[in-house]
């Protein structure tokens, strides 16, 4: 249940990944649920809102709503679920599904505090082995051990590139990275480089 995978990786078949908080990469209407082409929200976007940034000359001085061709209410927003709202279906239908045959959970880019998300720390069966990747300890009050009285968690404190990096050369999955070098961002591509010869 990755957030992003489901347009960053798009030979990833979609019952594999569950958008726990929507997605960045579809829009879609907020009031009526419509989907909007992809391509066209964008296109929108950058006719309809100020650059803040001042990067794009050509970005209007104002921005002006992105207006459904559905119910024409000015609602149009990428498919992310924000604060306060509800998680999509296909979590809670999957999670029970997904997290009762795991026999490893990695946790990373969360404090494990908001639920009902933070639950599936407790889902997985107490066989499975649970991986925190994170700069701090996060989720004790779930039941996630750290230091030598921990028998299935596993801290890997470090950053997510420093530990998924490690992980890509343990897997021998160098070769798979180097196909999408060009695609990283210019940290990312930093470490990549420094660590590894192609």
């Amino acid at each position: 249940m990755l957030s992003g995978l489901d347009y960053q990786c798009k030979d990833l078949p979609p019952e594999k990944n569950v958008a726990v908080h929507g997605s960045i990469g579809k829009a879609s209407c907020e009031s009526c649920g419509a989907p909007v082409n992809f391509d066209e929200f964008c296109d929108e976007v950058k006719c309809c809102i100020k650059d803040i940034y001042g990067q794009d000359k050509t970005a209007p001085k104002q921005s002006s709503p992105i207006v459904c061709k559905c119910c024409n209410k000015p609602t149009v927003k990428p498919s992310t679920v924000l604060f306060g709202a509800s998680l999509p279906t296909t979590f809670f239908d999957r999670s029970e599904d997904d997290t009762k045959s795991a026999d490893l959970l990695i946790v990373a880019g969360t404090s494990l505090v908001a639920s009902p998300a933070n639950f599936l720390v407790q889902m997985v069966p107490l066989t499975s082995m649970r991986v925190i990747v994170n700069m701090d300890p996060v989720g004790q009050h779930l039941g996630v051990q750290y230091g030598p009285e921990s028998k299935r968690d596993f801290f890997a404190q470090a950053t997510y590139d420093e530990v998924f990096l490690e992980l890509i050369v343990h897997l021998g999955w160098t070769a798979d990275l180097k196909e999408i070098l060009e695609e990283l961002p210019k940290e990312s591509l930093s470490l990549v480089t420094s660590r590894i010869e192609f």
